[in-house]
């Protein structure tokens, strides 16, 4: 599930070369991030979970919930980021039903698949 292209114009994408982590499992975290070019891949323990493409969004969960990221974020492909702050996800979910409707239903299917993966 993509989000639209309401990032594009006033926030200066962060440039991650292939291979790079982004961020760990246990860090802390202030921003989600949304996939303006490339791939970003999603780990549990060292295993993939998901591949975030273009327009896709991860990191979420630290806006959502304090406490430490779960999972760990690398750069599959070179790939430019767009950082969401808290303050601009508060007014996203207050103002954009559609950003508020595709979190959910993101969250959703990535419960799913990693219930589907214990089995």
């Amino acid at each position: 599930m993509k989000l639209p292209n309401i990032f594009e114009s006033d926030t200066q994408p962060l440039e991650f070369s292939a291979g790079q982590v982004i961020f760990a499992a246990g860090d802390s975290g202030d921003a989600m991030f949304v996939v303006r070019r490339g791939e970003v891949d999603l780990q549990i323990g060292g295993v993939s979970v998901e591949v975030v493409g273009e327009d896709g969004f991860f990191g979420e969960m630290a806006l959502i919930e304090a406490g430490p990221r779960t999972a760990t974020a690398v750069a599959r492909t070179d790939c430019a980021l767009i950082p969401i702050n808290e303050r601009r996800f508060q007014f996203m979910i207050q103002e954009v039903p559609f950003f508020a409707l595709t979190m959910l239903r993101v969250l959703s299917r990535r419960l799913r698949n990693i219930d589907s993966k214990a089995d």
